[in-house]
């Protein structure tokens, strides 16, 4: 076992062992009862002192849960739901595996995952440019970070092992990636509209001569600065 997995067991231990010695120096036993009034006291700050220390994790954040709004278009907000639901397991499975680097993988995963489904119930027309995002990449991660998290708790030492756990490891690093891609692929359009537009203003100053224009009294100030110069 880690020592790591050890630290709750060992808190718990050493707390109830306080607790024993403090009551015994206080009060001394005479009886049976003091001796079991003692043990339980121990063990019930025993067992408080463990569910703190289990809970206390300052090796990695949990990743703040988004709120997903619905569309009212039930196809939709099930599709959206379907998605958190994987992205609170992959949450769950990235709390057990004591991995910093491979967390802060994860954790900027969820953050690009909940901007595709917010870009989704902001244009629901979108949703079918994530069903693959959905049935095939999503449920991949969350196998592969289930199968490196057995591997870890088990204690599977052998080469093939660390090479499966490597090989996990720089897969997230292509998945996020492509699920940045995924995000700009949804305002692909956006930014061609963008594009269309500035070209079509461009054009359209260059027609009216307004354009022309700004060019010519910034070369006249230029020139005329320069000829204040050379009087001096």
């Amino acid at each position: 076992m880690k020592k790591k997995k050890w630290k709750p067991y060992l808190s718990s231990f050493i707390a109830a062992g306080l607790v024993f010695a403090l009551y015994s120096a206080l009060l001394p036993f005479y009886r049976l009862s003091d001796y079991l009034i003692c043990s339980a006291i121990a063990v019930l700050i025993g067992w408080l002192v463990y569910q703190m220390a289990q809970g206390l994790d300052t090796s990695k954040k949990a990743p703040a849960q988004h709120k997903i709004p619905e569309t009212g278009n039930p196809t939709v907000d099930q599709l959206v739901r379907h998605g958190q639901d994987m992205l609170s397991q992959i949450r769950e499975e990235n709390d057990r595996i004591p991995d910093p680097s491979l967390s802060a993988k994860m954790e900027e995963l969820d953050a690009i995952s909940n901007q595709i489904f917010l870009t989704v119930t902001d244009k629901p027309e979108k949703a079918p440019q994530i069903r693959r995002f959905m049935d095939y990449y999503l449920p991949t991660v969350l196998k592969m970070l289930t199968n490196y998290r057995k591997l870890d708790e088990r204690e599977v030492t052998g080469e093939n092992a660390a090479k499966t756990k490597k090989r996990v490891a720089e897969a997230m690093d292509i998945v996020l990636d492509a699920f940045k891609k995924q995000h700009d692929q949804l305002y692909q359009n956006e930014m061609l509209d963008v594009t269309s537009d500035i070209s079509v203003l461009e054009t359209m100053l260059k027609q009216d001569g307004l354009i022309e224009n700004v060019a010519r009294q910034t070369d006249e100030n230029r020139f005329g600065q320069l000829g204040g110069q050379g009087g001096h």
